[in-house]
């Protein structure tokens, strides 16, 4: 028999789940393995020396699917809407601004210049002239860098970021506070709107879809890294945001719609969350190995 010098710490796991699932499926790859509990939580335990590897593939492929103890279904992953909004308050801030930055645009355009990521005059209809980024940033004008991604140009650009940020956003801010979700944000507009300026040059661009793909690259990276049912995504949205990302940078949805499409920040925002994922997946991933 084993003595407790023999066994690795693996994976906490709530004690309402029924592990019999994960049970079965390291029996059947035959890991030794044992349940103990500790401080409320199911501590996973595997022989020293078994392959770690399939070890932590089995955990994340069956992590998802683990039923309540004394087969009760799940109330649901989330509260009421009520609760939700009480709980992001940096996401319902996000999308009142994305709000305000659409009803901008429309009503009021001559106040956009103060948003934009560079002040701007209109000479005409069709023939703006661009100020200097660097001569708005001497002056304090510290705000450009991320205001751009308020402003939305149509209904169906808010409508779309709008249910996507609440989509992602909302899964965040409730699983690691809401100082961690507006330090993501923050940097991801900064990072987008930079990398969209260097790539497009001066031009009028705006909208909250860098951030976005941001929140999805964090997401996709950081539960894989460390999987947490509260972080995980509905099967299909990463599939469909990617490939929505590759058509727009075929160049097909401007030709139907108004405008173009700001490909550079969607790139840059899905790689810095990748690495902001990254990061703090495996951050996450040594602290409950500990």
């Amino acid at each position: 028999m084993l003595s407790v010098t023999d066994w690795v710490r693996v994976a906490e796991i709530a004690e309402e789940l029924d592990l019999s699932p994960l049970r079965r499926r390291l029996g059947m790859a035959g890991i030794e393995h044992r349940i103990t509990q500790e401080s409320g939580q199911q501590v996973l335990w595997v022989a020293e020396g078994a392959a770690m590897d399939e070890v932590i593939s089995i955990l994340r492929g069956v992590s998802y699917q683990l039923p309540l103890k004394g087969g009760r279904q799940w109330p649901g992953q989330w509260p009421g809407l009520a609760e939700q909004c009480r709980r992001t308050p940096v996401l319902i801030a996000s999308l009142v601004l994305s709000v305000f930055g659409a009803l901008l645009v429309y009503w009021r355009f001559d106040w956009v210049h103060w948003l934009t990521f560079q002040d701007f005059v209109l000479l005409s209809p069709r023939e703006i002239s661009f100020g200097s980024v660097e001569e708005a940033l001497a002056k304090g004008q510290y705000w450009r860098l991320v205001t751009p991604v308020f402003l939305h140009f149509g209904l169906f650009h808010i409508a779309f970021n709008g249910m996507w940020l609440w989509e992602f956003g909302r899964r965040i801010e409730a699983f690691a506070g809401s100082l961690h979700l507006a330090l993501v944000m923050l940097f991801s507009a900064v990072v987008s709107n930079w990398c969209q300026y260097v790539w497009e040059g001066p031009s009028l661009f705006g909208g909250m879809s860098g951030v976005l793909y941001s929140l999805l690259g964090y997401l996709w990276i950081r539960n894989w890294i460390a999987p947490n049912r509260a972080l995980a995504l509905p099967r299909g949205i990463i599939g469909f945001m990617l490939a929505w990302l590759v058509i727009c940078l075929t160049g097909l949805v401007d030709l139907i719609m108004r405008g173009s499409i700001a490909n550079a920040a969607h790139v840059s925002g899905l790689v810095i969350g990748m690495v902001l994922g990254a990061v703090f997946g495996i951050a996450g991933a040594r602290q409950a190995a500990d």
